[in-house]
């Protein structure tokens, strides 16, 4: 009787989904309420998105991705610290961010497939939820009224980064503006 029991746990272990989340699920779904894109969703609607997270981890200066790689999820930093870089046409690297648990990289490509115009690396052993395009998007095409609520709350994401972006172009004309007045 012993005997099968075991060989019953090893081909349930055989079929068991590697790629599900795992860890303490109620931090990940505080983790997925914080998220702006997520703030309109009722709480059964995150837990539907709970379903599609997937948790990985990657070392102390570990690469999550490279600039210019095709891009087709997005992260939240469930733990650790990530540096987001630019690597310019002449060889100069700038870093854009330091980012910290609870924030969040990637989300353009949630929506939109495109190439990374950054690269995001571990610069300590990091934890993240990871959320991949194909699943938000048959989330999205599935129940209209979560999609609504989805694409509205990305599209609130965007206009704050335009924005904030529009803000520094408008300092940066200022700047040029002032050295050249001073010529």
């Amino acid at each position: 009787m012993a005997a099968e029991k075991n060989i019953l746990a090893v081909k349930s272990s055989l079929w068991h989904n590697i790629f599900k989340a795992s860890g303490n699920q109620q931090k990940i779904f505080q983790l997925l309420k914080g998220f702006p894109g997520f703030a309109n969703l009722k709480n059964r609607e995150v837990k539907d998105i709970q379903k599609l997270v997937q948790v990985r981890e990657f070392l102390k200066n570990e690469v999550i991705f490279f600039q210019g790689d095709p891009g087709f999820s997005m992260f939240i930093i469930d733990s650790g610290k990530v540096d987001i870089t630019c690597e310019f046409k002449n060889g100069s690297k700038q870093n854009l961010a330091t980012l910290y648990p609870g924030d969040f990289f990637g989300e353009m490509n949630v929506i939109l497939e495109g190439k990374r115009t950054a690269t995001a690396t571990a610069i300590e052993n990091v934890k993240v939820l990871v959320i991949f395009r194909p699943d938000l998007s048959d989330l999205i095409e599935k129940d209209h009224s979560v999609g609504y609520k989805i694409l509205n709350g990305f599209s609130k994401i965007f206009v704050e980064k335009l924005r904030n972006l529009n803000s520094d172009y408008l300092g940066v004309l200022e700047i040029l503006s002032e050295e050249k007045q001073t010529q």
